[in-house]
Parts: C-alpha cells; sequence; structure tokens
C-alpha cells in the first residue's frame, strides 16, 4: 500500500495527505469533544444525584425520627402507662382517654393511616385510624408484618413495607416499638404500631420532577431492599451491597451510575440508579449534531485543499521542467514564475542563483584540474632534482672522511639517509622498518648536535617490522619529546622508548619519553586537541593522526598517557595485519 501511494505523482500523494490528515484531525477532535462530553455529564450528572440523594436522605431520616419520637412520645403519656400496666380487662374509660391521645397524635401527623397500643398481657388494642379496626386488619396481620420487618436501628425498632393492611388496597409502611417500664427498662409491657401511608415512597420513586432521572430504593444493611418503585424487588437481596462502604459515595456497575447515602443512624441506605443512556442522550444529540458540522467541514476542506494543490503544483512542474532541461546539459536555462506569492518567488530565486552557482563550480572544477595536471607534471619534474642533493651530500661524506673527520662525516652520511627516506620513492605508507631507520638516523643527527644526551631504546618484535605505517608518524612525536619532554635545549639527558605490539585486532606503536610528564588537565587538552583545530597545539602532531585517520578511519590515531617514568607516552593505533608488499604504492 505504501509502495503504490509513493508511486503516485506529487500532487496526487499531496491531495491523499490532506484527505486524510484533516480526516484524522477530525476524528480526533470528535473522539476528544465525546470523551470530555461525557466525562462532563458523567460528573455533573453524579454532583446533582448526589445533592439530590442527600435532601431525599435527610427528609426520610427525619421522617423516620420524627415517627420515632411520637412512639416515644406515647410511651411517656399517663392515660398509655395505666393501660400498659392493666393486667385484666381495661376500663372503658381508660381506653376512651388513651385513644384520644392517640387521636391527638393522629391530626399531627396527617399521612399516618392508623396507630395501635397493644398490651402484652391482656392482648387489648387501643385504636385509632381513618379506618376501622376491622377493615385495617391489624389483628389478622400484626403478627406476619412484624417478622417480615427489618430491624430499623440500634434497640427494637423493626420497620415493614407491604400491602398487608387496608385489604391490600395499598402499601404503607409500619413501624413497630416496643413500650417499657419506665421504672424497669428491660420489662416490655406492649408495643406501638404506627402505619403510614405510602405516599413519601412513591414520592421517592417519582422522577419526573426529580433534577436527575433516578430510580431510588431504601436497602437494609443486611443487603435486603426495603422499598423500592419496582415492587417486585421488594425483599430481594441488592446484588451492589459490597460497593455501600461508608456514609455516602457512588459507583458504576451493569452500565449504570448508582449514588447512595446512609440515613444517619438507621440501618438503611438510600441508593439512587441512573442508567448511562439516560446520562449521555443529551449528549448524544450534541454529538450528532457535532458530527453533522465536522462532516461538512471535511467536505470543504479536502475540496479547498485539491484546489490549492492543483493551483501549487502547477509551479511545482515549472521548477521540475527547468530541473530536466538541466539535467540534459543545459546549464543556462532560468526560470520565471508569474503571478505566484513571496514563497514560490524565493523558489524561482533559488534555483536561478543555483544555476549561477552551478555554473562557477564548473568552471572552477575545470581550472582546478588543470592547475593539478601542472602540479603533477611539476612533481614529476622534481622527482629528478633530489639526486643532486643526494650526490652533494655523498661528495662531502667522502671528502670529510678521507680528512678523517668522522664527526661530520657520520652526521652527513644521517642526513643523506633521513631526506632519501623522507622522499621513499614518491610513497605514502612505508614499512615499520623504513620508519624506525628514518628515526634512527634523525637521532644520529640530535646526539652529534647536542653531545650524545638523548639514550634510546627499541622493543619490536621482529615480525612487526613488516607492518605498514604512514610515511614521517613518528619522527614528529620523537621530535615533540625530545624537545618538550626530555627538553633538550635545556641539556637535560633522557631516554626514549619505541615499542610495537599487537593488541587484538590494533597494532599499538608506543613512544615513550622520561620528560617532565603532564598534568591530568593538560593531558585531557591534549588527547582533546588532537583531531581539532587549536593554534596553540602542535601542526606536526595533528597533521599525523590527521594522515592515521584519512588512511585508516575513525578509531584510529594518537592517544596521550602519563607513564611509569612520570614522562609522557604517545600511543599510535594502526589496524593489526595491515601489511604491504615491498614497493607496493599507496595514494
Amino acid at each position: 500500500m505504501f509502495k503504490k501511494y509513493m508511486s503516485y505523482n506529487f500532487d496526487k500523494k499531496v491531495k491523499i495527505f490532506i484527505s486524510l490528515a484533516i480526516t484524522v484531525t477530525t476524528l480526533c477532535v470528535l473522539g476528544i469533544s465525546t470523551f470530555s462530553s461525557v466525562k462532563i455529564v458523567t460528573e455533573k450528572s453524579g454532583s446533582l444525584a448526589k445533592i439530590q440523594m442527600e435532601t431525599l436522605a435527610n427528609d426520610y431520616q427525619m421522617n423516620l425520627s420524627g415517627y420515632y419520637d411520637m412512639a416515644k412520645g406515647l410511651m411517656m403519656d399517663e392515660h398509655v402507662k395505666l393501660f400498659l400496666k392493666q393486667k385484666d380487662r381495661t376500663e372503658p374509660e381508660l381506653l376512651k382517654q388513651v385513644g384520644q391521645t392517640i387521636h391527638n397524635n393522629l391530626n399531627v401527623q396527617s399521612n399516618i393511616n392508623f396507630i395501635a397500643i397493644i398490651n402484652v398481657r391482656t392482648q387489648e388494642y387501643a385504636y385509632k385510624g381513618k379506618t376501622s379496626l376491622a377493615y385495617a386488619g391489624l389483628e389478622s396481620k400484626i403478627q406476619e408484618d412484624h417478622r417480615a420487618g427489618t430491624l430499623a436501628k440500634q434497640g427494637d425498632v423493626i420497620l415493614s413495607y407491604a400491602d398487608r393492611y387496608n385489604n391490600g388496597e395499598e402499601y404503607s409502611m409500619t413501624l413497630y416499638s416496643p413500650l417499657y417500664d419506665v421504672n424497669h427498662v428491660k420489662d416490655t409491657l406492649g408495643m406501638v404500631c404506627i402505619n403510614i401511608r405510602g405516599n413519601l415512597l412513591e414520592h421517592m420513586g417519582d422522577t419526573d420532577n426529580a433534577q436527575m432521572p433516578l430510580e431510588i430504593m431504601m436497602v437494609h444493611s443486611s443487603g435486603e431492599i426495603f422499598s423500592a418503585g419496582d415492587k417486585s424487588l421488594l425483599g430481594t437481596g441488592f446484588s451492589c451491597l459490597e460497593n455501600l462502604r461508608g456514609e455516602k459515595g457512588e459507583f458504576k456497575k451493569d452500565n449504570s451510575l448508582f449514588v447512595y447515602r446512609k440515613m444517619g443512624v438507621w440501618n438503611y441506605y438510600l441508593v439512587g440508579k441512573i442508567p448511562y443512556k439516560a446520562l449521555y442522550i443529551d449528549s448524544f444529540r450534541t454529538i450528532a449534531i457535532l458530527c453533522a458540522c465536522i462532516v461538512m467541514m471535511v467536505i470543504a476542506g479536502i475540496s479547498a485543499g485539491s484546489r490549492l494543490v492543483r493551483y501549487s503544483y502547477r509551479v511545482v512542474e515549472k521548477v521540475v521542467n527547468g530541473m530536466n532541461r538541466v539535467s540534459e546539459g543545459d546549464l543556462e536555462h532560468r526560470i520565471t514564475l508569474d503571478n505566484t506569492g513571496e514563497d514560490f518567488k524565493q523558489m524561482e530565486q533559488g534555483f536561478n542563483y543555483m544555476m549561477e552557482r552551478m555554473t562557477e563550480l564548473v568552471d572552477r572544477v575545470k581550472f582546478e584540474q588543470h592547475q593539478a595536471e601542472q602540479i603533477r607534471f611539476n612533481a614529476l619534474q622534481d622527482q629528478i632534482k633530489p639526486h643532486f642533493l643526494y650526490n652533494t651530500l655523498e661528495c662531502i661524506h667522502w671528502q670529510a672522511t678521507s680528512k678523517g673527520n668522522e664527526q661530520v662525516s657520520t652526521m652527513v652520511k644521517a642526513l643523506a639517509n633521513y631526506y632519501r627516506l623522507c622522499l621513499s620513492r614518491g610513497k605514502d605508507i612505508i614499512s615499520l622498518k623504513q620508519e624506525i631507520s628514518h628515526i634512527e638516523n634523525y637521532l644520529t643527527i640530535q646526539n652529534l648536535r647536542y653531545g650524545s644526551i638523548i639514550e634510546s631504546e627499541f622493543r619490536i618484535e621482529p615480525d612487526m617490522y613488516s607492518l605498514q605505517i604512514p610515511k614521517l608518524t613518528l619522527q614528529p612525536l620523537v621530535e615533540n619529546a625530545i624537545y618538550h619532554g626530555i627538553r633538550i635545549e635545556d641539556e637535560t639527558r633522557g631516554k626514549l622508548v619505541i615499542s610495537a605490539e599487537v593488541r587484538g585486532e590494533r597494532a599499538v606503536i608506543s613512544v615513550s619519553d622520561s620528560g617532565s610528564g603532564m598534568t591530568a588537565e593538560e593531558m585531557a587538552k591534549m588527547n582533546a586537541s588532537v583531531s581539532e583545530f587549536d593554534e596553540n597545539f602542535g601542526y606536526g602532531v595533528r597533521n599525523v593522526h590527521k594522515r592515521i585517520e584519512l588512511f585508516f578511519g575513525k578509531g584510529y590515531g594518537l592517544f596521550y598517557k602519563m607513564n611509569e617514568e612520570a614522562g609522557v607516552t604517545v600511543e599510535i593505533t594502526l589496524p593489526a595485519g595491515t601489511q604491504k608488499k615491498e614497493g607496493e604504492d599507496h595514494v
């Protein structure tokens, strides 16, 4: 696929690229927008649901506490106390007085269906309600309803929510609270039963006017669903009980967001469930509108991009045609781009300037080639001239010998050999043996000049003499060691040691002196400067390093370090096995 794309013309490539770029960017923007919208809606919905649950929980807790306080208040009434202490059948007058007390409480809370006080000894009922005792079905259903209830809070308060009373016409909540002897708290004298109309629970399940579409249920701490809008759930287990931790919180499960709040001291949680579908429906509408707008923008962008590419490519085509003419040899060709912007004008100027420079460079190359040929011719002529120098030095040598001046004879002979090896018949690479011979002649001359104060030692295995190295590699390093290490001009005696060995795949030639050495900082600077231009650093040493790099590549060359004699050792690293036959030339 990529190869096919690369085979297209430039304008087609750009059109495809622009189309893909706009499409991918659009999809990214759409994805980010969708994610952000959903995240914001989820967070906002969660916050609204928490506030709503907080309000409902406080409202419901306050109502429950009011009914519980009513039950405790009845226990403190004197007529109720007398009624509960009766061991035989209660006098009608006392029952009438207790009924009046119950009636007064009914007037306080309009949503109470009935209140009944039961004497556990006589099994008598003091009852007042909106319907008769028989219609309410209290006597026949109280035991069943009490057993089906749940422990509402610490103590013996029981709550039930069912349609057992009032002939099953409606669901109602019933609170059962034991009544104790105020003087002997452990003695249960009776029980108060308060049946509350289910309008509060119905209101909890009614989400039409709520800020969020919550499906609310009341869950006991044991996991039993106490009340819910869906009556089929009553008495069943809540599947997410393990997620109800702490006083309040939220969690996600089964494609829904759950928000819960514990109802204070009561053993119940108020749980609200919001399906994701209800959360995201507004976001989906917004995203649909956004998608439609983006699609239109993509179509408009691709259309505008295609037109721009077609226009731009006409300009590029002129440049390409101009380059084709140049490739055919027409170096005088120039281009003109009309009705274009500043950027294409720069392209025109750049192309024409490039052609001007190319013409100049071609002329310069021709001139330099002519010069190179002239230099090569002159060099061939200059190779004839050294013979005159050799013959002259030989003549001086024999005259000094005939007159018995051995010192002059030796110096002249060494100088002749020195120059002969410097020229090396025009070769750039010579054997290590030839280079050592060159150094011996050089040391002979220096000892004659300074009174034999330079001691030298060569530690070279016989098979290392055939190693091929660039000509005049050792002489600049030996000269550097004599003048800057041993400091011969100060008449300081010293020793030079030249060694050669193979280390793995590298051949290492070492030149060590017994001179004054260097500091660590000077040594680091020397190694850093060996391959970089530094006007304070020796030209000869850098020239040696550069020639080795040119012949053998990076990684080979010079490296300075301290030696055991407190002097300096320079190591020359070359490829091991760099052998050349005698007489083979190197360019």
